[in-house]
């Protein structure tokens, strides 16, 4: 339901949407609300020990007492399952062997980094598993040498390798801080003590507590998904914006009635040279298109990312976390053309995105909105998310959120906002990098915010409109939803079966309807993809999906650079749902990584690379959904 067809009695009454559920879903944590634990950690059998760890983290399969909920379960943030406890138990016990290690303090300090090689990078939960639990503890008034032991060597280890540098250790702290968001409680000193514990022991009981039925098998499914981008076609965003005549970034103006080709996007010069060169014509990206495609380089980055990238629908804004101001940063490609560099700050954290009507985009680190105007702006330097164009969206706030939107004529149209059990990917840049193992369990579940409009405009600002609908998606997550809101992607998490693990995505039909003014969602699987990657993303038409896939040595033949075995590398790889194609877009060289991917409306794709040889950080593009769709039309 589009803003301009809600009764107006609802607006002038304060009414909001309020929203069913239509799956069950079990409550997720990362922590309790409980108090201190009177019994000594150290003092229990190991069954009660991995009972009372697994009580602490919110696992659904041990009893809580009523109304002691998960502080975590707003979101669903993280499925207290094998997968996950012993990907954190490979995370901490090599953190610990860094620490214990006789490298310079310096080395383990930049070891928790997010890019271990380059010290303008952030510091990274994924590099220490469940220390993040209690990094925040330190050696506070709280933690007792004789109570918590565990949890006191591990304070003394961290103050000892950033002595002198208590700056730097708060910045440690506050990046490691879980749950990220203060309004959720965190672990006690004994709470932490005794997950440290069962931690340190080797996880005992484990699997005869949490007993798992994960699917093994993996089977590609393209019909469905090739009849329903059919039927969809002409009434994607894609569709809307290209009828509306959004002017998309670098390419000649929109003309419905006699459409130019997308491929002639970037084509402007400026003293006889390409602005956004291609990459085959640089030495060091002459690798990088593949399938008869061509690759832009649209800007370097003037510092690092943290997480992911995302573009506005128009492609002329690119936004991540990290930059050099505020937390997070903007970069106005705009400026790129006009022969200047503008860098946009914005006081937030990382997951940026933007919504699909080009007229809005949204921030983590207390779930902030504004107008896309802000950016446009040219007097805009900083964004703190107090300004006319921002309002606040902290009823919907979590991590790793993908958005969507009802399609419609004005800019008003209902947001969604959908949060998933999700596995982070913060970058990693050696030959030893990996896809990150997706962490989907029995209890996995998303759970799905309307923003509705405060009034005729974009710029007047949205709100949340009641509780998330919360729909089960059982060993699913990294879920990624399509603009329209009504199709997502989530990456399975199967289970090992003769010594092997499958891959691959569910891509599931998300049906919405209004019943007595009631959002309600129903879920429909409609197709399986086969294919190793990370979080993936729909393209605007609905066609496409692509991720990113670090490259393992299998991955690589006799011909090939041996710089891939001691460097690494990762490539985006695209699949197509009407022809069935897997397509891998891009070869980096030893040492690049391509990472990711995220569409803008008319089918260039966006994404971030990383040249690890030289620390530098691109933006990039490539043409080939433009030219895929070209060559094989929708039908």
């Amino acid at each position: 339901m589009t803003g301009a067809h809600r009764p107006s009695t609802m607006r002038k009454l304060g009414l909001t949407l309020l929203l069913v559920v239509t799956g069950a879903a079990t409550a997720l944590a990362c922590s309790t609300t409980d108090d201190e634990s009177e019994t000594s950690a150290h003092d229990l059998t190991d069954e009660d020990l991995a009972k009372a760890a697994l009580k602490i983290m919110g696992a659904p399969q041990i009893q809580r007492e009523p109304g002691n909920q998960a502080s975590c379960s707003f979101t669903g943030c993280h499925s207290i399952n094998p997968i996950t406890l012993k990907g954190w138990q490979d995370q901490y016990k090599a953190a610990m062997n860094v620490l214990e290690s006789d490298r310079s303090n310096e080395e383990k300090i930049n070891y928790f980094r997010q890019n271990p090689n380059d010290e303008r990078t952030g510091f990274t939960p994924e590099r220490v598993g469940i220390l993040s639990a209690g990094a925040h503890l330190a050696l506070g008034a709280t933690v007792s040498q004789e109570r918590h032991p565990e949890t006191y060597k591990q304070g003394k280890k961290l103050a000892e390798i950033f002595r002198g540098k208590e700056e730097l250790y708060a910045e440690f702290r506050r990046e490691m801080l879980m749950p990220v968001l203060a309004e959720f409680p965190r672990l006690s000193p004994s709470e932490y003590e005794t997950v440290l514990t069962w931690f340190q022991k080797g996880l005992p009981h484990m699997g005869d507590i949490i007993r798992e039925n994960r699917p093994t098998k993996c089977v590609d499914d393209f019909e469905q998904l090739k009849a329903r981008t059919s039927e969809v076609k002409n009434k994607t965003w894609a569709a809307k914006n290209f009828s509306n005549r959004m002017p998309m970034f670098g390419c000649p103006a929109p003309n419905p009635e006699n459409p130019v080709s997308p491929t002639n996007c970037f084509a402007q010069q400026r003293d006889g040279k390409d602005i956004f060169p291609k990459a085959v014509e640089q030495e060091f990206s002459r690798t990088w298109p593949q399938a008869g495609s061509n690759i832009r380089i649209l800007r370097e980055f003037s510092a690092p990312n943290s997480f992911w990238v995302r573009t506005s629908a128009d492609g002329r804004f690119v936004a991540t976390g990290g930059g050099r101001s505020g937390g997070a940063q903007a970069i106005d490609l705009q400026a790129t053309l006009d022969g200047q560099s503008r860098d946009i700050g914005l006081q937030a954290s990382y997951d940026p995105d933007f919504w699909p009507d080009n007229k809005a985009f949204m921030f983590q680190g207390g779930t902030k909105f504004c107008a896309q105007s802000l950016l446009e702006k040219p007097t805009t330097e900083l964004v703190t998310f107090g300004e006319p164009e921002c309002s606040s969206l902290s009823a919907a706030s979590g991590l790793y959120q993908t958005v969507g939107q009802v399609v419609g004529d004005n800019s008003i149209s209902d947001r969604f906002i959908l949060y998933s059990i999700w596995a982070g990917d913060s970058g990693q840049y050696s030959a030893s990098a990996r896809d990150t193992p997706p962490r989907g369990g029995e209890d996995s579940a998303i759970n799905i915010y309307t923003a509705v409009a405060q009034g005729n405009d974009v710029e007047e600002g949205y709100q949340i409109a009641g509780d998330p609908v919360k729909v089960a998606t059982p060993y699913r997550g990294d879920t990624m939803m399509g603009r329209s809101g009504q199709l997502i992607g989530s990456r399975w998490a199967y289970g090992e079966a003769d010594g092997k693990t499958a891959h691959g995505y569910a891509i599931e039909k998300l049906e919405r309807q209004i019943v007595n003014g009631h959002y309600r969602f129903d879920m429909t699987t409609i197709g399986n993809v086969c294919l190793k990657g990370n979080k993936a993303n729909f393209s605007f038409d609905e066609r496409f999906l692509a991720t990113h896939h670090y490259n393992e040595p299998e991955d690589f033949g006799a011909a090939d650079d041996p710089g891939y075995g001691e460097k690494g590398s990762s490539d985006v790889f695209v699949i197509d749902f009407v022809t069935g194609k897997k397509q891998k877009v891009t070869k980096m060289g030893p040492g690049q990584f391509a990472l990711y991917p995220h569409f803008r409306s008319d089918g260039w794709l966006y994404f971030l690379v990383v040249d690890h040889n030289t620390s530098k950080y691109y933006a990039v593009a490539s043409d080939w959904a433009v030219v895929s769709a070209e060559k094989s039309p929708t039908p």
